[in-house]
């Protein structure tokens, strides 16, 4: 995955989540049978939009290759793409209003039903708890490569110079001298 085109892939699952949060919010307001189950997945559904905001404002900054393991996330990104469309969709095909829907609006009587199951909504906040592990445990391994990186470095400059000696010159090779304490 190129830079370009995992930017391109966050913001897009950030912008499906956000309106799926955006859904939740208005089915919370209306169906009062399934309140607990509407704000657990709104709650995963922002979860999941946080770190992936956070995904995206590191890879602008980041170029791909300090975050090699983050820039093979496509799959992943596509998968909960595809998880939070599919809940938009059932979501949004719910709210909009059938005609029996706009007849008992017109009498005052509220009939929006929640359309997922406890077990639907569970097996779905599952789903993007793996995700956001996946996206974090990318981040720990880029995170713990440049902490080495960085680590080695820091070692390199410790090390003692010869003076004069330049760098991979064979013009002593046949002399061999140690330099002291080394």
């Amino acid at each position: 995955m190129d830079g370009l085109s995992g930017a391109a892939s966050v913001i897009a699952v950030v912008d499906i989540s956000a309106k799926v949060a955006s859904l939740c919010l208005q089915y919370s307001v209306e169906v009062k049978h399934a309140k607990s189950d509407i704000e657990r997945l709104h709650r995963k559904v922002n979860d999941t939009k946080t770190i992936l905001e956070k995904l995206q404002q590191l890879l602008d900054k980041q170029g791909k290759t300090q975050l090699p393991t983050t820039n093979t996330l496509l799959g992943p990104l596509q998968r909960c793409s595809q998880e939070l469309k599919k809940l938009e969709a059932t979501l949004q095909g719910k709210l909009e209003p059938s005609g029996r829907r706009k007849a008992m609006q017109r009498i005052g009587l509220r009939a929006l039903k929640w359309p997922l199951t406890s077990k639907e909504v569970e097996k779905t906040v599952h789903n993007l708890e793996i995700y956001g592990h996946t996206f974090s445990l990318a981040l720990q391994v880029d995170q713990t490569v440049l902490v080495a990186d960085i680590s080695q470095q820091l070692d390199l400059t410790k090390l003692p110079v010869a003076i004069g000696a330049f760098f991979n010159s064979h013009a002593d090779e046949h002399n061999a001298q140690c330099l002291p304490n080394t």
